[in-house]
């Protein structure tokens, strides 16, 4: 825990060049895995060598971790009816306080990950912390280099399928193709997944969170989803694409490039290496 917090203060005062972004990269690695980053064919491993690599500063990477962006990049590949409205995009202070924010509504920023406020029932919002987005590089947190060179901005958007906690699946892709879908349940209260193969074969396995007891039918929307993500994918080589569904339809939401910033926790732990060998087989004799 030491190193670990020692590296968090690195990532933060050292020099801001991609030298030090793959030295302290390479030492969060270490710290959070036990391990160098050597094994081939090991997701975390092949995230890591996308992070420190140039085809992370590659104009279209860059441009799809923007969420604003994505969206335009989104509507060249899919039917507009499978993208997340948008209401609003805020791009000051000004247009921040003086925007009247629907009483039901989730407010993201554009440019960083995991910061997020739904507003329900009108309830008073705390303008103060969204403004401050606008101030923060995320990229000093992590030393994700796509995240260096965004615009501050905060997109305001509806509850996807009017619904509180919406079901979000997560399409990990190697070059066009979708190789593992990682199903989550109880997101918000007691998060348990399972993982699948593309063709919706459980692998008893789960990143993160504890591997779910539950098998979930295949959803009745699985092929359109596939495709839809399949095209969205088709320009990159490792990338994950974020969907939300009801089972009937879904929606597309963020295009991930470095997932979890390469810190992805498999249980259990020996199923990193059937996972990942799934996701790297180019045969395609397993995802058929």
């Amino acid at each position: 825990m030491i190193a670990k917090s020692l590296i968090d203060i690195m990532m933060r005062i050292a020099p801001e060049t991609r030298p030090f972004d793959k030295v302290l990269s390479h030492a969060h690695f270490l710290a959070t895995h036990g391990r160098l980053a050597r094994r081939k064919n090991s997701l975390n491993d092949a995230l890591l060598a996308l992070k420190t690599s140039d085809e992370i500063l590659s104009p279209l990477r860059v441009t799809t971790t923007d969420k604003e962006l994505a969206k335009a990049y989104l509507r060249g590949c899919i039917d507009a009816a499978h993208i997340v409205p948008t209401f609003a995009v805020l791009k000051s202070r000004a247009e921040i306080a003086s925007y009247a924010f629907p009483t039901r509504c989730v407010i993201k920023p554009t440019h960083m990950s995991g910061q997020v406020i739904r507003r329900r029932n009108g309830a008073p919002l705390d303008l103060e912390r969204i403004s401050r987005w606008l101030d923060t590089n995320y990229y000093r947190a992590w030393r994700e280099a796509n995240y260096r060179h965004l615009t501050p901005k905060v997109i305001v958007e509806p509850f996807v399928f009017d619904q509180e906690d919406p079901c979000e699946v997560k399409f990990f892709c190697f070059k066009g193709k979708v190789k593992i879908i990682k199903w989550t349940y109880d997101k918000s209260t007691s998060p348990h997944r399972m993982l699948y193969e593309r063709n919706w074969t459980a692998l008893d396995a789960s990143m993160n969170y504890p591997v779910t007891t539950l098998k979930k039918a295949r959803p009745a929307n699985h092929d359109a989803m596939i495709a839809a993500v399949e095209q969205v994918a088709a320009p990159f080589g490792l990338v994950r694409v974020d969907v939300y569904t009801d089972g009937a339809d879904f929606y597309l939401g963020e295009i991930t490039h470095t997932s979890n910033n390469a810190t992805l926790r498999f249980i259990p732990p020996g199923s990193e290496r059937r996972i990942s060998a799934i996701i790297f087989n180019e045969e395609g004799d397993r995802c058929a």
